[in-house]
């Protein structure tokens, strides 16, 4: 079976890349409540980066040593995330598959945080779908330096 690619949508000011299951599964006990069903990462202990990979843009999500998961984005997205120097980032991670058309039918462009934590509520609950949503912090090459110091490993 192929893997399914990762994929980032923009709703408003959020940013949301949806992701499978088994890519964070070790994740799961850094994991912080943020409230409902969004939980959270530690910046010190996983983060979300841009990077050029073969000449694409991509979020890539690591830590000092590890690579969880990369997300091509498109020219949209890396404008959008270029605007802050740090930020969340939701990831939605499920056992089924996450549509991008989907996702675009079912939030409004401008949901909240709350929305998108209601939508999951409902997935889960009602549809017992299997899926989680995790705020991961995004930074640049500056606030990266600045936050990680020596500790950080290109």
């Amino acid at each position: 079976m192929e893997r399914r690619q990762p994929f980032c949508i923009a709703l408003g000011q959020n940013l949301i890349v949806a992701i499978f299951n088994d890519e964070l599964e070790e994740l799961q006990d850094y994991a912080m409540d943020a409230g409902d069903a969004l939980w959270y990462i530690m910046g010190t202990d996983a983060w979300l980066e841009l990077q050029t990979k073969d000449t694409k843009s991509a979020l890539v999500a690591r830590s000092y040593d590890k690579t969880y998961f990369t997300c091509f984005v498109d020219d949209e997205i890396v404008e959008k995330i270029k605007r802050f120097e740090e930020g969340g980032i939701i990831v939605l991670s499920s056992n089924e598959e996450l549509r991008q058309e989907d996702l675009l039918n079912d939030l409004e462009e401008d949901s909240s945080l709350d929305d998108i934590g209601y939508w999951i509520e409902d997935k889960s609950e009602k549809k017992g779908m299997d899926i989680g949503g995790l705020i991961f912090c995004y930074y640049s090459i500056e606030a990266r330096k600045r936050l990680h110091g020596n500790d950080y490993i290109d």
